[in-house]
């Protein structure tokens, strides 16, 4: 049987790199003015530069508060 990367490489390191690949991309999206994706009272949301929340696909809910 195959072994997965993680396997391979070990759990440790998987983390280590998935870390810095996140880390990554949030530098860029910031750098681009781009929305992360954020979780605000159980709705997911986009959260602009700006400091501005909006639920992702119209959802209502209170993702302001």
């Amino acid at each position: 049987m195959t072994k997965s990367l993680i396997d391979e490489i070990g759990r440790e390191r998987a983390n280590e790199l998935m870390q810095e690949a996140m880390a990554k991309a949030a530098a860029e999206t910031d750098a681009l003015g781009l929305p992360h994706v954020v979780e605000v009272n159980g709705v997911w949301c986009k959260q602009y530069p700006d400091g501005r929340i909006e639920p992702i696909g119209g959802e209502a809910g209170h993702a302001a508060e």
